[in-house]
């Protein structure tokens, strides 16, 4: 049950930095964008100054996403490993008595009759 607390905590973490990320990108593409165009407008730029300062902007973008995955990968990774190291630490219920002897196993066989799955 802890495991899955956890991972929806970082399922939610990324969903909220994702929604910072596009709320500040896309407020500063709309400025950039009216700024230009105002630029534009009063001929101090030209289009090709607002293509370019779009595409500019775009390229930023694709970088932050990136750094959204590695931190989702890298905080699940961190849960994954604490789960990981809480099994290591799991005590077997069976265990062997002080004086027990090998198992001797002399062949032997398996056999499945009548089996289904749902």
């Amino acid at each position: 049950m802890r495991y899955e607390n956890a991972a929806l905590k970082t399922q939610r973490s990324l969903a909220l930095l994702n929604v910072g990320q596009n709320l500040i990108f896309s407020t500063a593409l709309s400025t950039a964008m009216v700024l230009c165009s105002h630029g534009v407008m009063n001929g101090e730029m030209t289009v090709g100054d607002l293509v370019m300062v779009n595409g500019l902007l775009f390229q930023l973008s694709l970088p932050l996403n990136f750094l959204g995955s590695v931190y989702r990968e890298t905080i699940q990774s961190l849960v994954d490993m604490k789960s990981m190291f809480q099994l290591l630490e799991e005590r077997s219920d069976v265990r062997n008595e002080d004086d027990a002897k090998p198992l001797k196993l002399s062949g032997g066989s398996i056999q499945f009759s009548n089996v289904h799955f749902r």
